[in-house]
């Protein structure tokens, strides 16, 4: 396997790695067992209302819980994405010598 193919296998599996953690649904358990909906981490499937009428807690709870995996998921991909587009600028180049 060439260095080229391997950078595209890794940076697939960063890319679509992250984008899996980055769309993953987040929950909150409340002290009655039941669970909260806080969205994924975009905010996609984030309803304000209703979180707050679990409680006012809850939404900053779910804000931090979504930031935090934002804040590592987004890297993941991002790392993925340069690897891919490394790898493929430098097939180019190598082609046109």
């Amino acid at each position: 396997m060439s260095v080229r193919t391997f950078a595209v296998v890794v940076g697939l599996a960063f890319l679509l790695g992250g984008g899996a953690i980055l769309l993953v649904m987040l929950a909150v358990e409340a002290p009655s067992g039941a669970l909260i909906p806080c969205g994924n981490s975009l905010g996609i499937g984030f309803e304000e209302p209703a979180v707050s009428a679990a409680g006012p807690a809850y939404v900053d709870i779910c804000a931090d819980l979504r930031q935090r995996r934002l804040l590592w998921g987004a890297p993941v991909a991002g790392l993925g994405a340069l690897l891919l587009i490394g790898s493929l600028v430098g097939s180019r180049r190598a082609t046109r010598r």
